[in-house]
């Protein structure tokens, strides 16, 4: 058995370009299919087994230390909570008293602060950019933070 090459002709292989071409452009495949069911979404899936609700986990994560050298007092933290924090999520959050650690980009010292951490379990609304962006920018001001931090992670919650 010999090994010889296939050789279209020009016309053939302009023709079967042209096929090739029109099928493309009109976005259907080359022979009919069943339409595809779309995969189930595995968080709502997980959500409903749980007999819960889907939600955003929100961490805002805060440090304690002044760029001047101070710090936020107890107190300060806590009238912060009450003014801004409370009246933008009045269902409900937490908070976690944490260390922080990160590093300087301009000296790239490595610097560990007391920390806070406000916790929300909260539906996706439409405000709730403008109602994070708010407690975020208050605090920066408020304190002189260069940043607040903001993690957001899709879960379930039931209450």
């Amino acid at each position: 058995m010999s090994c010889q090459p296939i050789v279209f002709s020009r016309r053939w292989c302009l023709h079967a370009a042209a096929i090739l071409a029109i099928t493309v452009a009109s976005g259907q495949p080359g022979h009919a299919r069943e339409p595809q069911t779309p995969a189930p979404d595995p968080l709502q899936a997980a959500c409903t087994t749980l007999q819960a609700t889907p939600m955003l986990q929100v961490s805002l994560l805060f440090g304690l230390n002044r760029p001047d050298g101070g710090h936020v007092s107890r107190h300060d933290w806590s009238r912060f909570v009450r003014d801004v924090v409370t009246p933008r999520f009045p269902a409900g959050f937490s908070v976690l008293r944490m260390t922080g650690q990160w590093r300087d980009e301009h000296s790239g010292r490595i610097i560990r602060e007391p920390s806070r951490i406000v916790w929300v379990a909260t539906p996706l609304d439409p405000d709730l950019r403008l109602r994070l962006e708010a407690i975020r920018q208050a605090y920066r001001q408020r304190f002189g933070q260069d940043s607040v931090g903001l993690v957001i992670t899709p879960g379930c919650a039931a209450f």
